[in-house]
């Protein structure tokens, strides 16, 4: 016989049994019950998607019961009554990417919480990939979609994207950005201009002058907020702004790094995401410079494991984890309660200073 479980000494079961009774979960019939009203009236009240009138005062009666049974509605159920599936699906750039696999990481968490599964789909970074991605979710009914990763400035992306956009709202779904888009989504974003003001003022600070910038591809609306955070800073100090481009990979980091290097080496770089900026470390302990003895290295989002590399890299703190949760949040308000607002909240950030950055050393390199 399978094994049962067993409500615990001095609790009482979900169907107001006492203790050595096998435990359930509660079920909508339990709350008709205990609120002593029909199943119709319970499903109408828990129900945020009903517009059928019930009383305040009654209401409030099915709630309270609900919440001591702790009960949770059914999502199929509700799938079959919405034409939405009970899921939500991320949308990331590339799931190996610790910046991408923290976002997930609370976003799951924190679906999972009201009952929903999530499900990840990583572009590689390639937009006919993440088209393709949204097309099979749109064709799938998925409750809603969230795009962690930032858009594309391209005429046929974004032609694309919109219309898929539409088939998503025309069946009840929903959409949310965690990253700079061109599309008029409610977004959830990090303060990236304010996180890359911040960086290059650290590095002014200490006496540099000499500071590059390593940012991501130019159709990235991602790479153009953090470029102007980094070129407001510089304007103001009244020094020369340089940036190299790169994916936003290890490879692409050390790859900026070496033509940056090989190109009259700036006394310190702000690179424009953690993940490149291991690449940049990577190229210049190949090349025997020290860091910051001689170049001083920043990066951007705080990914986790930075503790354990050496030296450790000053970084601005983006609330990845948090980020993810609050982008599920804001597609549930939109399904449970109609919040079709399209504003951009942005998170703050902060500047996180370790080892990997100091004061300019007037040395030649070669």
């Amino acid at each position: 016989m399978p094994r049962q479980l067993r409500t615990p000494a001095g609790v009482k079961s979900a169907n107001g049994r006492g203790p050595g009774s096998t435990r359930r979960l509660p079920i909508l019939s339990d709350v008709a019950h205990e609120a002593a009203v029909s199943l119709t009236t319970a499903s109408r009240a828990l129900d945020p998607d009903s517009t059928h009138p019930v009383a305040d005062r009654t209401r409030a009666r099915i709630l309270a019961v609900a919440a001591r049974l702790a009960y949770r509605p059914n999502p199929m159920a509700r799938a079959l009554r919405t034409r939405r599936v009970p899921t939500i699906a991320i949308v990331v750039h590339d799931i190996s990417d610790p910046y991408f696999a923290e976002i997930v990481r609370g976003a799951t968490a924190a679906a999972s919480a009201r009952g929903f599964l999530t499900v990840v789909c990583s572009s590689d970074r390639d937009p006919m990939t993440e088209l393709q991605y949204v097309e099979m979710l749109c064709l799938s009914r998925v409750s809603g979609v969230i795009f962690a990763g930032g858009g594309l400035d391209e005429a046929q992306y974004r032609q694309r994207m919109s219309g898929y956009a539409r088939s998503i709202a025309h069946y009840g779904g929903a959409i949310v950005a965690l990253a700079p888009r061109s599309e008029h989504w409610p977004a959830e974003v990090p303060a990236n201009r304010t996180g890359a003001r911040l960086v290059t003022e650290h590095l002014l600070s200490l006496g540099h002058v000499r500071i590059a910038m390593i940012s991501g591809p130019s159709t990235l609306f991602t790479s153009r907020e953090r470029e102007l955070g980094y070129l407001g800073a510089m304007k103001a100090a009244g020094v020369e702004p340089r940036i190299e481009r790169a994916d936003f990979t290890i490879a692409g980091g050390a790859d900026a790094t070496a033509r940056l290097l090989s190109a009259g080496p700036p006394t310190a770089m702000f690179v424009a995401s953690d993940t490149m900026a291991l690449g940049a470390l990577a190229e210049m302990r190949r090349r025997g410079i020290g860091v910051p003895s001689y170049v001083s290295v920043a990066g951007f989002d705080d990914i986790p494991g930075l503790e354990f590399i050496d030296p450790r890299l000053t970084t601005v703190h983006v609330p990845m984890a948090e980020l993810g949760a609050a982008g599920v949040a804001r597609l549930l308000r939109h399904l449970d309660d109609g919040d079709l607002n399209t504003r951009t909240n942005h998170h703050p950030v902060q500047l996180v200073v370790r080892e990997s950055t100091g004061r300019p050393r007037e040395v030649s390199l070669y």
